[in-house]
């Protein structure tokens, strides 16, 4: 499959060169609406910050978190200091522990990612909150909705670009319910 050019990939999605002093190489970044690109480093204290701000909202202490991780307290105080970067396993696994959803952890560190003002970025935040809580024929009923809304013309921003993400999520669906319509 041959896909998009490099450059064509880089201005359909409006991204950005950006020299990085944490990678050797220039990278290529989203900007945000306000233009400024965070770079690695502000990006991990931000990340840092909002795993400690999700662990003080539930009222544990270091002391108690970091044994539930399998890792020291003074371990466990170098990844909240940004001192120690977090994979992406290890990010699951604070998710789990503090019963926090990814968009929890992630989203104050990159807003521009859930939305182009706050306005917007509260709101999605708000109804993946309220999704999480349906049980699954709700979120079939959700789904399905969403889906007609998308089939029926109505479009707003990101829209086109959730119509992919829709329907291999309706796949699951047309399956489970054993016909092609949901």
């Amino acid at each position: 499959m041959a896909g998009p050019s490099l450059e064509q990939w880089i201005s359909d999605r409006g991204l950005q060169q950006v020299n990085d002093p944490d990678v050797d190489k220039p990278v290529y970044r989203l900007p945000p609406p306000d233009g400024r690109i965070t770079l690695s480093a502000a990006l991990e204290e931000r990340i840092s910050a909002s795993i400690r701000e999700a662990r003080e909202r539930r009222n544990l202490s270091r002391s108690k978190l970091a044994p539930l991780l399998g890792i020291t307290e003074a371990v466990y105080a170098r990844y909240e200091g940004s001192v120690s970067r977090l994979t992406v396993s290890r990010l699951i696994h604070r998710c789990e522990v503090l019963g926090a959803s990814p968009e929890e952890l992630l989203a104050p560190a990159a807003l521009h990612l859930w939305g182009e003002n706050q306005s917007k970025v509260d709101l999605l935040l708000a109804c993946i909150d309220k999704l999480r809580a349906f049980d699954e024929e709700t979120l079939q009923d959700v789904f399905s909705l969403l889906n007609r809304l998308g089939k029926s013309g109505h479009r707003g921003n990101g829209t086109a670009s959730a119509a992919p993400f829709l329907a291999r999520a309706a796949e699951p669906l047309k399956r489970m319910n054993g016909h092609g319509e949901t």
